[in-house]
């Protein structure tokens, strides 16, 4: 087999995609991420090798992959090129039209606050591995990188890609005048007075890219965020247009709804989510946000199909709980911290109450499964 030949293997395929909507991934990024492959000396087709998906079908602006194969695609590009500084290289290809209504909306929204919102609402239909979780304090704003999908092998190709691609865009977009004013400056084309955390260990070929950024990374860090001040929200936009920035979000909202509408049974599509989640699962509130709906609407909404959030929670974490205790050498205290529970008392007897049994007699027992929770 050829050395750069990335190998098959099972974990290459997931086995559980999110819903039809917000289960695909726009074309033209693998496009760009195979062209940029190609250019760092590597044979591209081996990217699609056994896809349904094929680099012509991704010429089409408006093309898209279903996320599994995307996954795939991702995995074999690391593979051959990630050592080679790819995740960087590639947030330096991602230019602001690439990214359609959404850089649009980001170009010419009025200030950052509002391009940051414009991005966290709807960065889900560009990149649907990664959701953005916006915190402030008294003076300074923390933005977040979480992995809604958790893909051990690209949690650091994704976090650099995204991250560098958004304060890429950033440095090109705001401008410096105006930022200025909130105390920001310019330098060199380097921002001062932002910084970016990731937790992984910095890359060899960091240090070599480093000029090529606006900010710089820190390595080694307990969560994977941006830090920067409040007072840059303020800043406006070199091509701030309140026109079409409405429309663009307009668009974008409308190609939301559509993509949520396309998950179908909403109970089937909050089920998928969630089994793609680490534990803790997150709370009702916070799924409705990613469903972009009020708590009350999605509350509504599942009660049509005659179940609860509460019970479709409950049935992935029985079926996580009785795969773990059934193919993994976990304990079970193990088992209950990864499924989120902070107590083993808990989670044990939940465990019972889905069971009849406890963790240990089930596991001592074989497999014995209990009916199904939930729709």
């Amino acid at each position: 087999m050829d050395s750069n030949t990335p190998p098959q293997s099972s974990k290459e395929r997931p086995d559980r995609s999110p819903g039809s909507g917000l289960g695909m991934m726009p074309g033209v990024y693998l496009r760009v991420l195979a062209d940029l492959v190609r250019k760092l000396g590597h044979d591209e087709t081996q990217l699609f090798r056994g896809l349904s998906v094929a680099p012509a079908d991704l010429l089409a602006n408006d093309s898209r992959a279903p996320i599994a194969e995307a996954v795939i695609i991702l995995d074999r590009a690391v593979a051959l090129a990630g050592s080679q500084g790819l995740s960087l290289l590639l947030a330096r290809e991602l230019r602001v039209t690439i990214h359609g209504t959404l850089g649009l909306a980001a170009l010419t929204s009025p200030d950052v606050a509002s391009a940051w919102e414009s991005v966290r609402r709807y960065l889900q239909l560009r990149a649907p591995f990664v959701s953005l979780v916006i915190q402030e304090f008294e003076d300074r704003m923390l933005v977040q990188f979480r992995m809604d999908i958790p893909l051990p092998s690209l949690n650091q190709f994704l976090v650099e890609t995204v991250s560098a691609t958004l304060l890429m865009l950033f440095e090109q977009l705001v401008d410096p005048d105006s930022a200025r004013e909130q105390g920001y400056e310019f330098r060199n084309h380097k921002i001062q007075g932002v910084e970016v955390h990731l937790q992984h260990e910095e890359p060899s070929y960091y240090r070599e890219m480093t000029g090529q950024l606006p900010v710089p990374l820190f390595f080694g860090k307990e969560s994977n965020v941006v830090i920067f001040q409040k007072a840059l929200l303020k800043a406006k936009m070199r091509l701030a247009d309140a026109d079409a920035s409405a429309m663009a979000r307009d668009q974008c909202e409308f190609e939301l709804q559509k993509a949520l509408r396309e998950q179908g049974d909403i109970s089937m599509a909050v089920r998928n989510m969630l089994h793609l989640m680490p534990g803790p699962l997150p709370s009702l509130e916070a799924m409705a946000e990613r469903f972009c709906v009020s708590s009350r609407t999605l509350k509504r909404r599942l009660a049509d199909r005659d179940t609860t959030y509460r019970e479709i929670v409950e049935s992935v974490l029985k079926n996580r709980a009785i795969q773990l205790l059934r193919y993994t050498n976990q304990s079970v205290s193990e088992i209950a911290y990864e499924l989120g529970y902070a107590d083993l008392s808990n989670f044990s007897r939940a465990f019972r109450k889905w069971t009849g049994k406890s963790a240990s007699e089930f596991r001592d027992d074989g497999p014995d499964p209990a009916p199904e929770l939930g729709p």
